[in-house]
């Protein structure tokens, strides 16, 4: 049993594709959270989150049998980075910091059988369900359903673009807009916007679908106007305090809103009182 990878499928197409960067919550229940909310994928962020093996079997596993599609940001170029996320079921891979073909390369022979590649082969995994299949027919469906996304994030790799998407396998150029920006140094955005342009460029002269991992819609809207079609779009961790931050400051400006207003019932006992003290005064004075 090898699921047909349904986000392939929509890139084939020119479907834009919509997902987030999950790099903190460790539920298994977070892929039919994030699927609840109407997204395509997720990424498993294993380079920066300290996501332990047995956890993101666990999250991969969960989504069996749902819509939206696992994958999963590896740390290095690693054979066991590979090999096990791909066992639990993850669909595809993510490799920061691509710069050489060289690399590419690489992550092709490590997420690839025979005679594609080198992937160890243990089929009564969770990737086959546990169940007994023919070797080569399995294999041959994996290393067609089974996606490599590079990143790119920095001035090395941009300027390695053309060679870095030269070598075939490559499903997606995945732009990492931080460190991008941060190899860059102190320029002018326009810079960086230029650099984002030319991965778009790169990726339409080639037929590869781009990328990126963003938190702005507008500039989501107009990457995709100019031909993105793979949108992380935020982090499970970014969301819930956007989230969170907004109502919680509208909340405590609707309680200073509501604190200085006049309570009309404090008006009248302040009321009351002055009259109260103009009364005693003046008996006061006639006294006399």
């Amino acid at each position: 049993m090898t699921t047909m990878n349904r986000i392939k499928s929509e890139l084939v197409q020119d479907r834009v594709v919509c997902g987030c960067m999950v790099t903190e919550v460790r539920t298994p229940a977070i892929g039919m959270i994030l699927e609840s909310a109407g997204l395509d994928f997720f990424i498993l962020d294993m380079e920066h989150g300290s996501f332990s093996y047995e956890t993101a079997n666990d999250i991969i596993l969960s989504c069996h049998g749902l819509r939206i599609v696992p994958f999963v940001r590896v740390p290095a170029l690693e054979r066991e980075a590979f090999q096990k996320p791909l066992d639990s079921g993850a669909h595809g891979i993510l490799v920061p910091r691509v710069e050489t073909r060289e690399q590419v390369e690489a992550a092709l022979d490590l997420m690839r059988y025979a005679p594609a590649g080198s992937r160890g082969l243990s089929i009564r995994r969770a990737h086959s369900g546990f169940t007994r299949q023919e070797p080569f027919q399995f294999t041959s469906d994996a290393n067609r359903n089974v996606m490599l996304m590079v990143q790119i994030e920095t001035r090395q790799g941009v300027e390695n673009i053309e060679a870095v998407s030269d070598t075939p396998g490559v499903d997606v150029l995945f732009v990492g807009p931080s460190d991008l920006a941060h190899s860059y140094g102190e320029v002018e955005s326009e810079t960086l916007d230029q650099a984002i342009a030319r991965v778009i460029e790169v990726g339409k002269r080639k037929g590869i679908p781009t990328g990126i991992q963003h938190t702005s819609l507008p500039v989501i809207t107009r990457l995709i106007e100019d031909g993105m079609r793979f949108i992380s779009v935020n982090t499970e961790v970014g969301a819930i305090i956007s989230v969170f931050s907004d109502a919680e400051s509208r909340i405590r400006a609707a309680a200073k809103n509501n604190d200085s207003r006049e309570d009309p019932r404090q008006d009248s006992r302040q009321e009351n009182s002055t009259q109260a003290a103009d009364t005693n005064g003046a008996g006061a004075g006639m006294s006399k």
